[in-house]
């Protein structure tokens, strides 16, 4: 990948490429595995909790519209 930029020390174009031999990958495999581990384990945790919530709204929500049906039946 190229990147024309400006040479501060004397505003000359320049352009600075990756070379093929340069390593592309976190040179510590493990570390960056076990970075992943833990974001995908927080993220799973996250998405648990927030779908245990969904949940327990929708069945708050269906007991109050039962009550509230019940009501409205009873009124009439």
């Amino acid at each position: 990948m190229a990147y024309q930029g400006i040479n501060q020390a004397g505003d000359i174009p320049f352009t600075a490429r990756q070379k093929p031999s340069e390593k592309r990958l976190h040179p510590d495999l493990n570390l960056t595995a076990d970075g992943f581990d833990i974001w995908w384990k927080k993220t799973f945790a996250q998405h648990t909790a927030m779908v245990a919530q969904a949940s327990a709204l929708m069945r708050a929500h269906r007991r109050v519209s039962s009550v509230s049906e019940a009501r409205i039946g009873q009124a009439h």
